[in-house]
């Protein structure tokens, strides 16, 4: 049951259509043969945020894929460039400056529960 929570900054939620954004990367894992209606993603505007030493006015887009335990490091990282691109394609002709990050996690077998 893999899970993609995005965070993004409020203000990039006015820039970057965040629907179509949830909608590419739910497909795009699903593309790399994960069965679709086991893919959970959501997306979470985060009203506050400062990123390094700049401003509130900061734009951020980070990604956290919750895999269950027991994929090797390079599917893992199959997942994680498949998203990423798509991450970095949402933002990259529109702001200079939006951090971009990607974090792929494992969840416990024994203490996920569906």
């Amino acid at each position: 049951m893999p899970h993609i929570i995005v965070e993004y900054s409020k203000n990039l939620g006015e820039i970057i259509e965040i629907s179509d954004l949830v909608s590419e990367l739910h497909n795009v894992l699903s593309d790399q043969g994960i069965d679709k209606s086991r893919i959970k993603t959501r997306a979470i505007a985060c009203n506050y945020v400062a990123v390094g030493d700049c401003c509130s006015n900061d734009h951020m887009l980070h990604t956290t894929l919750l895999l269950l335990e027991g994929r090797d490091v390079e599917i893992k990282k199959k997942y994680g460039s498949a998203l990423y691109g798509v991450l970095n394609n949402s933002v990259k002709n529109i702001l200079k400056n939006c951090s971009v990050t990607l974090e792929v996690r494992e969840m416990n077998k024994d203490t996920y529960y569906m």
